[in-house]
């Protein structure tokens, strides 16, 4: 059994040879072309310089930056040593162009770099050179230029190195001197304060504070206890003890009160014999009220204004008259009481001051911890800038100091030395030889082209690729079917079998069983298709009537491929030939159009009148389904020959008057991708799919086969199978 993937190269070489033929002759004609082409001329001799270039070592360095530009320098790639000015300063020593000097770097200039291991030796070599001078007078000047770029290079790092400390270190220095400053301020502002709680002045000035309260306090009690003695004995507050005091004490008050009472004298003892009318009344009332003016004018001026005194009238008079007139114990007593007084409230005072100081100093002490943090904070700030300061500048001294020592990173270890190049001529290889490879790489390609066709083709060339998709789809497979070769009566050869003795007629049996096995036994009407021309489907058609014919089952052919003309000839039935002229009218005769096969029992066929026009209107009408019902009572199978599914849709409108379809597909023809769409669109639809048939397939005709057909038969006729024989 042939392979899959050689069956479909097979079918793409036999559909595409000629390509494949273009192809090789193609491939041949150019290897023939190189084969006749006559031999170069002997090339000139060249001249070719080599020198070499080592990792410098430079004298005993003392300075961190040196080593460091000394181990970067030898990272520097070719590209960066060979830049653009050490080009244009070669170019104005060799008094070349840009274009020639980059030909010479690009073709002549070999640069091969040390491997991982080996010694550190840059080998350089100069090719092509027409003369020796030209040679090493070209490598040495970019030998040269090389070690000076080195050099270059490490110095213009270790001045931009230099002049980006300097800049940073002028930031951090204006950093480090306004940290300087705001930890200044701080100290000269919160110094004291923060001096005093870390000595523990400030805890002792609250303890004192506290203590010097309680002493305040019990001599205030002290004092508030005299107080109350003197009030209780003088039943005088210590306002108005200082009133009465002040009041007795003056004399001119003593001499007023003197005459008012000796006015309420007179008036007293006048008043009896005199009525108050008398100028004697009269002039005594206003002596009285004169004094009594006087006596609160002056209490006014000995009280200094501050007495806020009413007019000494009536009672008022009389208590301040009474007041005024205290002894000189009482005096004593009275003015005792307001020196406690104004002791008190002098106390009172230095109490409430130093409870203010104690709180003040609680304040402090409460701000402490923040302000202890700030100072940290700040003495921290300093302190960083300042090691950043240190740091930068001992990295400036340090690049400063290698600015001495800088030197390139590469030197010369070889000068340039010149050896002359003689090329080999190379004869032109065998002519046999290179014709030969063309016609082996032609093969190659065609069939190379042939098999890429192959893979691409959509088509499935083999059986088992149609069952795999129709098992995918859940499509049964009815059969298949081989290759038929036969000879119709008049000795020509035909696909149909017109020979009832034909060893083909059991693969085809085989199908109208599975038809019955897969479908319902009520299942008469078949309509035969296909997805595309030249599957088969006709053949098809034509060859399982003949089969259900030989079995024994009356059957109806019924072509409706209107579009078409009629295949009926083969079995020696020619189709009505006024009946394209009316089809209605020929389908409407039902019995002229159905037609019975000569030499074959039980077949009758209906020739279609095409290719026709108007086929949609042929195929609704009436006159074809009347046609089609009447055949369904008096034919045991009636099998219906459609056009194919790429070429209309005759075969659907067909299908609604049938009992299933079943499809024809053909190796080699077939294509996967119609197939599965056709498939698919009948599953969505619920048209009934009855299998499918897998046409021109290899088949080997055995006895077995011939003995299934004898038993087919028989089975059909209810007689004892019989075997039979290829002649």
């Amino acid at each position: 059994m042939t392979p899959p993937i050689v069956k479909r190269f097979l079918i793409s070489f036999e559909q595409h040879k000629l390509l494949g033929l273009f192809i090789f002759l193609l491939s041949l004609g150019i290897s023939g072309i190189f084969a006749l082409q006559p031999e170069p001329p002997a090339p000139e001799a060249t001249y070719k310089a080599s020198g070499q270039l080592s990792y410098s070592n430079p004298p005993p360095l003392f300075t961190t930056t040196g080593e460091q530009l000394q181990q970067q320098g030898r990272l520097i790639n070719v590209d960066t040593l060979l830049g653009s000015r050490v080009q244009e300063r070669i170019k104005n020593q060799l008094g070349l162009n840009s274009q020639q000097i980059k030909q010479i770097i690009e073709k002549n200039l070999d640069i091969n770099l040390p491997q991982a291991g080996e010694n550190n030796l840059i080998t350089l070599s100069y090719n092509n050179a027409k003369t020796p001078e030209e040679a090493v007078r070209n490598l040495g000047v970019f030998m040269k230029e090389m070690v000076e770029q080195s050099r270059s290079i490490n110095t213009s790092q270790l001045r931009g190195r230099i002049d980006a400390l300097q800049k940073r270190l002028a930031e951090v220095q204006r950093d480090l001197a306004a940290a300087e400053e705001t930890f200044y301020r701080f100290i000269s502002t919160e110094g004291t304060p923060l001096l005093a709680i870390q000595d523990g002045s400030l805890f002792a000035g609250i303890t004192g504070s506290q203590r010097q309260q309680r002493q305040l306090k019990l001599i205030l009690e002290e004092i508030d206890g005299q107080i109350n003695s003197l009030v209780d004995q003088l039943g005088l507050k210590p306002e108005e003890a200082y009133i009465a005091a002040a009041l007795s004490a003056d004399p001119i008050l003593a001499n007023l009160r003197a005459q008012m009472l000796q006015n309420e004298t007179d008036i007293k003892i006048r008043q009896k014999d005199l009525r108050p009318e008398h100028p004697t009344m009269v002039a005594l009332r206003k002596q009285q009220s004169t004094n009594e003016q006087l006596f609160q004018e002056r209490a006014q001026e000995v009280l200094g204004g501050s007495g806020q005194l009413k007019p000494l009238k009536g009672q008022a008079t009389r208590q301040l008259r009474q007041d005024s007139t205290l002894d000189p114990a009482r005096q004593q007593l009275a003015n005792t009481l307001v020196t406690l007084q104004t002791q008190r409230e002098g106390i009172e005072k230095q109490l409430q001051s130093v409870q203010q100081t104690e709180q003040d100093l609680r304040e402090q002490y409460e701000q402490f911890p923040d302000r202890q943090l700030q100072q940290a904070r700040l003495v921290q700030e300093v302190e960083t800038q300042r090691a950043l300061y240190q740091t930068i500048l001992t990295a400036l001294v340090d690049a400063q100091s290698a600015e001495a020592e800088t030197t390139g990173s590469y030197a010369v270890a070889q000068v340039p030395v010149v050896q002359e190049v003689i090329p080999t001529r190379f004869a032109v290889t065998n002519r046999f030889l290179i014709l030969a490879a063309g016609a082996g790489i032609g093969l190659v390609a065609a069939a190379g082209t042939i098999f890429l066709l192959a893979t691409l083709d959509d088509r499935l060339h083999t059986p088992q690729e149609l069952r795999d998709l129709l098992s995918d789809r859940e499509v049964p497979v009815l059969g298949k079917l081989p290759y038929v070769v036969c000879f119709n009566f008049d000795g020509k050869e035909t696909p149909i079998l017109v020979d009832t003795d034909s060893s083909y007629l059991a693969f085809y049996e085989r199908v109208r069983s599975n038809i019955r096995r897969f479908g319902s036994r009520s299942s008469k009407v078949i309509s035969i298709t296909s997805v595309s021309a030249e599957e088969g489907k006709s053949v098809t058609a034509f060859n399982l009537a003949i089969a259900s014919a030989q079995a024994g089952k009356r059957t109806l052919l019924l072509e409706l491929d209107l579009r078409s003309p009629s295949n009926t000839d083969a079995m020696q039935v020619e189709p009505d030939p006024e009946a394209s002229a009316e089809p209605l009218n020929y389908y409407a005769e039902r019995n002229e159009a159905i037609r019975l096969v000569p030499g074959i029992a039980n077949l009758y066929v209906v020739p279609t009148p095409g290719p026709l026009r108007q086929v949609v209107a042929i195929l609704e009408s009436d006159e074809l389904r009347k046609l089609i019902e009447d055949a369904r009572g008096r034919f045991d199978l009636i099998i219906i020959d459609t056009p194919s599914l790429s070429k209309c849709n005759d075969a659907l409108l067909i299908e609604p008057m049938t009992d299933g379809m079943v499809i024809v597909t053909r190796p080699g023809i077939t294509r996967g991708s119609m197939l599965a769409e056709t498939v698919d669109q009948f599953t969505e639809t619920d048209i009934a799919l009855l299998g499918a048939v897998i046409n021109d397939v290899e088949q080997v005709i055995t006895m077995s086969d011939l003995e299934t057909q004898g038993f087919l038969e028989a089975e059909a006729n209810d007689e004892k199978p019989v075997g039979k024989t290829i002649s």
